[in-house]
């Protein structure tokens, strides 16, 4: 119990200063700091990318890179020996510990793919062709390389678990504390609305870290993206790069979030574009990115898997074939390609192939059958809630105002607009593009209750609001904490090593490919396991050679 506290006191302490280099904001409080441990872990999850072209994410090497955080806790004495850092502190490891306490991983990604990964970062450097081991190694998230950066002495391995968590706590820090700040001083605008609207959706189903995988982080730093957006000043150059790293963060941690490339032409109006390259964090940006699709080429030897025109069928490995097939099984499956193959077999019907289902929207019934559903079943409550709290607002109006043209709030709802198409029409499965939806709904709630002028409402009853809202979100956490009455190993942190109740290690098979041991699990999943893994059953053509102290996975033909 003490170590998993003691721990989620000490990564909130440790990682928040590496965020110091893109901080630009002079006031010193949870804004501050939440914002620059989001961007901490920006500048985590690319030292780790970087290192790991050379070396293993190993503990020994994690934790020399923890001597920086240390540096600058003294060397900025001013900033970090304060009161209001200590609170930052405190808040942030509160949330942390009720998310991760006695939680699961999200399932089944985690074991198939999300933390066989992580371990082989911790264990080896960059794997030229790694998706012929497992082809879901090839559209793997940034966020995996946080956590296994996260891996050291003073956490364990357990510490990968944090990375989620992480950026959770910072977004929901810094939109309660804005609102806090917007209400004491009794400026209801349209950002202080889109962040009321967002925090209900974050405590209303963005609460279990079980539920977090690699989308959840993406959606919560769109939300936070368009509420610095909203935040932007004319001429900000510094501001306008640091929304672009974010930018490419998201689009890094999931590819269905690839519309947030326009948020970027909203900031970019007004500014002096020559000036952009003399800042430093212009050429981290260009570096990043480089580093990042220079991975992808050697994991799957395409720039964006599994984009076929993207991809170099002349090196050694890279699986063309492989390619064309999971670009049509992703899409077929996000447009409920197995329900309409259930529904046809119940039916005695015959199945057409998956490019016919595909065509001309002949997908859309089958799709509705359960996706849309789902969505409806999800949005529908907090449509309604907002609805309500609208008309609660319009009735203690003072004036209601004509119709205000604003041309940043209305490009961003038509960017979400656009979003939203995208994502229906290209990858229409709820999590891998809702922000899209919440950010279009929380953005024209803002839009409608910004025409109010209230009168007969005081502060105290959007701090009480807040205390609702936070209340649920501990409360919910509490419930979960509580319910879990068995005993597991290495309780109470989350289960990384096994499906099962007992959170005991699978059994795996040896298989051996050039005297390198490949683990397949024999019943379950790979998990975080003792080596390389992959949960499908290994190509009999895979071959391994290496080259230069470099390890390269190809199909022999």
């Amino acid at each position: 119990m003490f170590a998993i506290i003691f721990s989620s006191l000490l990564v909130v302490i440790l990682f928040t200063p590496f965020g110091l280099i893109l901080s630009n904001k002079n006031q010193k409080n949870l804004d501050y700091f939440s914002t620059q441990l989001l961007y901490g872990t920006v500048i985590l999850s690319f030292i780790a990318l970087s290192l790991n072209f050379f070396f293993p994410l190993n503990k020994f090497l994690n934790s020399l890179i923890l001597i920086l955080p240390i540096f600058f806790l003294f060397w900025k004495k001013e900033i970090y020996f304060k009161k209001e850092f200590f609170i930052f502190i405190i808040f942030s490891a509160l949330i942390i510990l009720f998310l991760i306490y006695k939680s699961n991983v999200y399932r089944p990604d985690a074991g198939l793919y999300h933390l066989p990964y992580i371990k082989i970062l911790n264990e080896e450097k960059i794997i030229f062709g790694l998706s012929n081991l497992h082809f879901r190694y090839a559209h793997i998230s940034i966020i995996q390389y946080l956590a296994a950066i996260s891996n050291n002495i003073i956490f364990g391995e357990v510490g990968i678990v944090f990375a989620q968590a992480l950026i959770a706590s910072a977004v929901i820090i810094n939109f309660s504390f804005k609102i806090y700040e917007y209400n004491k001083s009794q400026n209801y605008n349209f950002h202080f609305y889109y962040l009321l609207s967002c925090l209900i959706f974050i405590i209303y189903k963005m609460n279990r870290y079980s539920e977090y995988g690699n989308d959840a982080p993406s959606h919560f730093l769109f939300f936070f993206l368009i509420s610095e957006i909203l935040n932007h000043k004319k001429n900000d150059v510094k501001n306008f790069i640091n929304h672009l790293i974010l930018i490419i963060f998201i689009i890094f941690n999931k590819i269905t979030l690839l519309m947030c490339l326009f948020l970027g032409l909203i900031s970019i109006k007004n500014l002096d574009l020559k000036k952009i390259f003399s800042f430093k964090r212009t050429y981290f940006l260009i570096i990043f990115t480089s580093f990042w699709l220079t991975k992808n080429i050697i994991v799957s030897g395409c720039v964006l898997y599994p984009v076929k025109s993207l991809c170099f069928s002349n090196l050694k490995w890279t699986d063309i074939k492989k390619v064309e097939n999971v670009s049509k099984e992703n899409e077929a499956w996000t447009k409920g390609w197995p329900d309409y193959v259930r529904i046809k077999n119940n039916n005695n019907e015959k199945i057409s192939s998956k490019e016919l289902y595909l065509k001309n929207f002949n997908w859309i019934p089958y799709w509705s059958e359960v996706h849309l559903k789902k969505i409806i079943i999800i949005i529908a409550p907090f449509i309604l809630f907002l609805i309500l709290l609208f008309f609660y607002f319009f009735l203690k109006k003072r004036i209601f105002h004509s119709f205000i043209k604003n041309e940043k709030y209305l490009l961003l709802i038509f960017i979400c607009f656009l979003s939203c198409i995208f994502w229906i029409i290209k990858v229409p499965v709820f999590r891998y593009g809702y922000s899209y939806l919440i950010s279009l709904i929380c953005l024209l709630f803002a839009y409608l209750c910004i025409h109010i002028d209230f009168k007969n409402l005081n502060t105290r009853f959007f701090n009480y609001f807040l205390v609702f809202l936070i209340t649920i979100f501990f409360a919910k956490n509490s419930l979960r904490i509580v319910k879990i009455n068995n005993e597991y190993f290495n309780q109470p942190w989350p289960k990384i090593y096994s499906m099962k109740n007992d959170n005991l290690l699978t059994k795996f098979k040896e298989n051996k490919i050039n005297n390198k041991i490949i683990l397949t699990p024999i019943n379950g999943y790979c998990m975080y396991s003792n080596k390389i893994c992959s949960h499908y059953k290994l190509e009999k053509k895979l071959d391994l050679r290496k080259t230069k102290n470099y390890e390269i996975f190809f199909l022999n033909d």
